[in-house]
């Protein structure tokens, strides 16, 4: 008996290729890409889906392409996923659920109706129609939310700031856009006042989301006022983090490892315009990111990694030394990135691990 073949939409082979992404954490553009998930797909899982097949699926974009059943139900799973037919429910749920706000999955030149709404600065369509989402929809609901209102705000003519003070408190837009989308590096104009819009009111003693918000945020505001060359708000916001919030080891822990790394990392910051730079605290921070690791998602991991190295640019030659010492610990892990990796230059490697909106988005194609 023959085995059964599909022939796929675009929309299942672009939700398709957007789950793997995901998975894998890195972009599939070319055949070496192809070739590194293959080899992943077998090592971690046991099935063979050869390098040719999923060229022919994700880059050759003929959609001559038939593949077998057999085929497409070892991708969903390795994605994830119970069976290959559960997966194409949810690849075309999420189209729906981009249409709820007005996007056309997989057309780049229209704008959406959320994105329209933040650029001609009509706001008030758009409050009524994200107050009606609570903080806990699912996490790829979240990032489809989070990626448009990201994309959005980072291009917005206007500067933002009606939109962080009306909507910073919303649940949907501060689990979607601040926290799965964070933007470390600045890049959406305003971002510095949509943290503090983000971060007022908030008791860090009221509740541990409470508290874990208050670490988030501050320390993303300490990390940007030091490398600014704001000495005085990077030493006031790191006397809130450090001098007036003591966190004991329990409450530390119980923190999610995002917030608590970046905690931990940028004391580092606040020490270097204060004290100096501390080897021995350094040296403990290095043993606590390697234990928090140690039962961790691989993008877990690129969080703790990209973290630490990060709070070492304030000495050079300590950061290559930890790169070099991450590299052989977590050897599965780089193992795991494309080929063209190993060429990159330091900083290109570490742009590569950084898991946040702004450097990696495979999100903007489904």
């Amino acid at each position: 008996m023959p085995k059964p073949k599909h022939r796929l939409t675009p929309t299942l082979i672009r939700g398709l290729k957007w789950h793997l992404e995901v998975k894998v954490g890195f972009q599939i553009l070319t055949k070496l890409d192809c070739r590194k998930i293959s080899t992943r797909i077998l090592t971690e899982f046991g099935f063979t889906v050869s390098e040719s097949t999923l060229y022919r699926l994700f880059v050759w974009n003929k959609n001559d392409n038939l593949p077998y059943q057999h085929t497409l139900e070892i991708l969903a799973n390795y994605a994830g996923f119970p069976s290959w037919f559960e997966m194409t429910d949810e690849i075309y749920a999420l189209d729906k659920f981009q249409f709820m706000y007005g996007k056309l999955p997989g057309v780049q030149e229209h704008k959406s109706l959320l994105r329209h709404t933040i650029q001609c600065d009509s706001l008030a369509p758009l409050y009524d129609f994200l107050e009606q989402f609570p903080g806990e929809i699912d996490q790829n609901r979240q990032l489809l939310i989070g990626q448009e209102l990201f994309s959005s705000l980072k291009t917005n003519p206007h500067d933002n700031v009606k939109f962080f003070k009306d909507f910073s408190k919303l649940p949907v837009v501060r689990s979607s856009f601040y926290e799965y989308l964070a933007d470390p590096d600045f890049t959406i104009p305003n971002y510095e006042q949509g943290l503090i819009y983000y971060l007022n009111g908030l008791n860090p003693a009221l509740s541990s989301q409470a508290l874990q918000d208050y670490v988030f945020a501050n320390s993303l505001l300490l990390r940007f006022y030091f490398l600014t060359g704001n000495k005085e708000k990077a030493i006031e916001v790191g006397k809130c983090l450090y001098e007036e919030l003591i966190l004991k080891q329990d409450t530390l822990d119980s923190l999610y490892i995002f917030p608590a790394i970046r905690y931990l990392c940028y004391r580092i910051f606040f020490n270097e315009l204060t004290t100096g730079f501390d080897n021995d605290y350094f040296e403990w921070l290095k043993e606590y990111a390697l234990i928090r690791s140690q039962h961790s998602t691989l993008i877990e991991q690129r969080i703790v990694i990209h973290t630490v190295l990060d709070s070492l640019f304030v000495n050079p030659t300590m950061q290559q030394l930890v790169f070099i010492e991450f590299s052989e610990i977590f050897a599965d892990l780089f193992n795991s990135f494309p080929d063209y990796f190993v060429s990159l230059s330091l900083q290109q490697q570490l742009n590569y691990l950084n898991p946040n909106a702004s450097t990696f988005q495979p999100i903007e194609r489904l």
